[in-house]
């Protein structure tokens, strides 16, 4: 985003005291930015008898002993860190609906959630509260306008290996007007090498997780949330019953190892059905699919089809882009029809889907019903 003609150059940084954040904040200070870094509290179990769902709760001292390197390195490039509690509001619209998704059958992606409903919301609520111009993250993407509906759009980064566009499909543009992600055009070997020559983070800081939320594994965190699910049948395709397991929520579309029964060739995971308590498996051939349905489609402004139309997409993180002819569904644009030339391998409902206009996010949507071939 351009900052020609801009007098207010405040900007709120996304810290989480890890690598890119803090490169990102030093980056973007180093520019002669104004910078203010910002930690969420995102822990679903912490008691924050203070915190509301509809306002943002700010402190400004470190509790814990990660809270305080965050400081320390953050102190390294000039910058203060507030801390904005939102644990009550990461279990009500990520952990929840997860668990939800989970008790459905379904694999659920609760990173592409929790950054357009937590993450880059609470940063855009957060800078319009203290007055700031722009907010930032160290995410590996680009922010660029596309050229056809000059709409604010999420673009793939430099580094095809480090690009995390697929995590951002469901920002909406009008929250990437002011945002800016200085890492988009930098590769993790650069920042890397930048962050140890700069000296501005300690060496015992680790790599950010995923499921910030499940640290000790999926059994745990279940456990804790006091569900649990029954022993069924596992059914093969072709063979009938092959044996049996003692939970759905062990299982994903697509998995190999772990299924617990020995039948001389590996298995896959097809389908999880939890009317029946069923995990359904099969050869590598039955893993492969042409088509599904979407839904929930949400695209960035100006650029949803008005009728089939061909995007690069995406069906999974380290999925390689495919084409697919994307068809609205009874007029409908947030509910699709995809299919693809080549069959895929592995798609799995409740993941996210991601439609790219060449290297820029232009829609997503959650994987439904598929077709198998």
């Amino acid at each position: 985003m351009s900052q020609t003609g801009s007098v207010n150059k405040q900007v709120l940084v996304a810290l989480s005291g890890g690598m890119d954040s803090t490169y990102a904040a030093w980056t973007l200070k180093s520019q002669g930015y104004e910078v203010l870094g910002v930690h969420f509290r995102l822990d679903p179990f912490a008691s924050v008898a203070a915190e509301s769902e509809d306002a943002l709760d700010i402190d400004q001292a470190p509790r814990t002993e990660g809270e305080q390197r965050l400081v320390k390195s953050a102190e390294k490039t000039g910058v203060q860190v507030l801390f904005v509690e939102l644990g009550r509001k990461f279990r009500h619209l990520v952990l929840e609906p997860f668990l939800e998704e989970y008790k459905r059958g379904r694999t659920p992606n609760p990173c592409v959630v929790c950054n357009a409903k937590i993450k880059f919301a609470s940063l855009l609520d957060l800078a319009d509260r203290l007055g700031a111009a722009f907010y930032a993250t160290g995410h590996y993407a680009r922010v660029i306008k596309h050229p056809e509906s000059g709409t604010q759009v999420v673009c793939q980064a430099l580094d095809p290996k480090k690009d995390q566009s697929y995590f951002l499909c469901r920002v909406p543009s009008s929250h990437l007007e002011r945002c800016l992600m200085p890492l988009g055009e930098m590769t993790k070997g650069q920042v890397r090498a930048a962050v140890l020559k700069l000296g501005i983070l300690g060496p015992a800081v680790r790599p950010s997780q995923d499921l910030c939320f499940a640290k000790d594994g999926y059994k745990a965190l279940f456990k804790r949330l006091a569900y649990s699910s029954k022993p069924g049948p596992i059914v093969d395709v072709e063979l009938g019953l092959v044996g049996r397991h003692e939970g759905i929520m062990n299982f994903t579309i697509g998995q190999r190892r772990g299924l617990s029964i020995a039948l001389g060739k590996p298995k896959y995971v097809l389908s999880i059905q939890p009317a029946t308590n069923t995990v359904l498996i099969g050869d590598k051939k039955h893993v492969y699919a042409r088509q599904f349905r979407a839904s929930d489609v949400v695209w960035a402004d100006g650029l949803a089809p008005k009728g089939p139309a061909f995007f690069d997409t995406k069906i999974r993180y380290r999925h390689k882009a495919q084409e697919a002819q994307i068809t609205p569904i009874d007029g409908n644009d947030t509910t699709v029809s995809v299919r693809f030339d080549q069959a895929q391998p592995s798609i799995t409902p409740g993941q996210a889907v991601t439609f790219y206009d060449g290297d820029c996010v232009v829609g997503a949507g959650w994987i439904e019903q598929v077709a198998r071939t």
